[in-house]
């Protein structure tokens, strides 16, 4: 009889453990460019006028507040269990305005819902953001960005692709987020210095 009870208490732990679902784990991307230190902002706005960043576009799957891991080139895999505390798209737009804002380029950069017609105007696409585990030895992150920027009087935009990968200690959430935070701090300050080319009226 004892044998019996023995068995079902841990018969009825293994079940409980089983399942037991773990917490989910949300974080958030950050950034510090060096153009946010005073020595590197612009005394003078390279471009005259007011700039509106519009919130990214995300490609599907990249719409998803969850990690993505890469484990072949055809299978994705999201992670139910470690993500973005909000969309990454979201993130990202937010944190070009305030690289931008930080670095001088403009003579203002303004707020989102602005009633204020802007003279400059950035529109992006979130185009890859996913844990490449293809080499599972050798794990990295891959964060690729499509930016538009236009002047609201002519209809052409000028186009800027940025694609960094990242090589990261191991394929966990955190290191994952320190790697996209490291590709975006270089994908923004490739921004600004490719915004210095623009010719301007």
């Amino acid at each position: 009889m004892k044998t019996i009870l023995t068995l079902c208490c841990i018969s009825a732990l293994l079940f409980g453990c089983s399942s037991t679902t773990p917490p989910r784990k949300d974080f958030l991307l950050s950034n510090l460019p060096t153009s946010q230190t005073s020595t590197d902002r612009l005394a003078t706005p390279h471009f005259k006028g007011s700039l509106q960043v519009a919130d990214l576009h995300a490609l599907s799957p990249y719409r998803s507040t969850s990690l993505i891991y890469r484990e072949s080139a055809q299978r994705f895999v999201l992670d139910p269990y470690n993500g973005f505390l909000a969309p990454p798209a979201q993130q990202i737009s937010n944190l070009t305005r305030q690289a931008l804002a930080a670095s001088g380029l403009f003579t203002a950069i303004l707020p989102v819902g602005s009633s204020l017609l802007p003279s400059w105007r950035l529109e992006g696409e979130l185009q890859q953001l996913f844990v490449d585990v293809t080499n599972p030895a050798q794990p990295r992150v891959s964060l690729s960005i499509r930016y538009a920027l236009s002047q609201i009087e002519h209809n052409t935009p000028r186009i800027f692709a940025f694609t960094q990968t990242e090589a990261i200690v191991d394929a966990s959430p955190e290191q994952a987020v320190i790697g996209f935070n490291r590709a975006l701090n270089t994908i923004l300050l490739q921004l600004e210095s490719s915004l210095l080319t623009v010719n301007t009226p």
